[in-house]
């Protein structure tokens, strides 16, 4: 038997979150008030048995058409252990209140060619976070992470460590950061929030167990590359970035994600999280960006989703939802396939 606890102290449930060992920075309470900006309200579960914390699940609830509902737990939930999955999904249906569905997006990062693991009662889907990333490990330390790199990216960064100078930044740096990430999104035809709702996520992931920064390539006093990472429970996560096609033989990209590489390292984080990618490379979108954060070595490592159907309308708001999806990426660039499809 499994117990429910609603958490409202911000403090209190970033801890929670923090100290089991699947994780993610989209559990953490900062996360969920971001969220809101985008018509979700969070809600944040913790889950005993007996007196033990066996995991924590922020739901974030979005509306539909009338009552319907969903439930969804970025990255999550939280977990002691995977084994816990099916029992906690189980028990948070007292929390659906009317809600069609709950997806789950636990952080497992299971290595990227291994099959998903299945649960009972749970129904793998699509993710709504990107579903493959790379992951480097940061204990290894910079001499070792800069030797796993493919050839051209160990010469780019040592390049770049001579030609900009990078800085980890916060609030100050956001104007840059934005003029660099829109130019971008709009050369490789990718689709983004409101200029506030980026402010917001620098703004709230600066929490209790947390860390959100901007890392940042200049020279000469010129912006050219910028990345959006927020840290949490041992992980720092490229969130966002951009940069400009100026200069572009200082290599500004590598040495932006170097310096958060090492930032990372001094402060005791365990793994640095490049943040979606393709199941594959090729013919995908986005297989420019894909060849780039491949070239920092690595694992590419999988994070599967789970449904858990609550209502008979479950089939037909899913099919609903597919279709608006397409008629998205039809408008932003002539394609239904999704950006880290394939």
């Amino acid at each position: 038997m499994l117990d429910l606890e609603l958490i409202n102290d911000p403090v209190r449930w970033n801890r929670m979150v923090a100290s089991l060992p699947v994780t993610s920075a989209l559990q953490s309470w900062g996360w969920g008030e971001v969220k809101k900006l985008s018509g979700w309200i969070p809600e944040r579960v913790a889950v005993y048995e007996g007196e033990r914390l066996v995991a924590a699940a922020q739901l974030l609830r979005k509306g539909y058409a009338g009552p319907l509902s969903m439930l969804y737990a970025p990255r999550g939930p939280a977990l002691a252990d995977l084994s816990y999955l099916s029992r906690v999904a189980e028990a948070l249906k007292a929390w659906a209140k009317g809600a069609v569905y709950l997806k789950l997006e636990p952080e497992i990062g299971q290595p990227a060619t291994e099959a998903a693991p299945r649960w009972p009662g749970l129904i793998q889907e699509e993710t709504i976070q990107p579903e493959y990333s790379i992951w480097l490990d940061l204990t290894a330390g910079p001499e070792t992470l800069l030797a796993g790199m493919s050839s051209m990216h160990k010469r780019n960064t040592k390049l770049a460590e001579k030609r900009v100078v990078t800085s980890i930044e916060g609030p100050e740096a956001f104007e840059e950061f934005w003029r660099l990430f829109v130019e971008t999104n709009q050369r490789a035809k990718l689709m983004q929030h409101s200029k506030d709702y980026y402010r917001t996520v620098l703004q709230e992931m600066n929490q209790p167990e947390g860390k959100a920064f901007i890392s940042i390539s200049r020279q000469e006093g010129q912006a050219l590359a910028a990345g959006l990472f927020v840290a949490f429970a041992g992980r720092v996560d490229y969130l966002y970035g951009g940069s400009t096609r100026e200069h572009s033989e200082a290599k500004a990209p590598n040495g932006m994600h170097w310096g958060a590489i090492r930032w990372g390292i001094e402060h005791g984080y365990r793994i640095y999280d490049l943040w979606g990618v393709s199941a594959s490379s090729q013919g995908s979108h986005a297989a420019g960006i894909d060849r780039f954060k491949e070239g920092f070595g690595g694992v590419r490592v999988r994070f599967p989703a789970y449904d858990l159907p609550l209502s008979p309308l479950y089939g037909p708001v899913k099919k609903a939802l597919r279709l608006r999806k397409d008629l998205r990426n039809w408008r932003a660039r002539g394609t239904t396939r999704d950006v880290l499809g394939g």
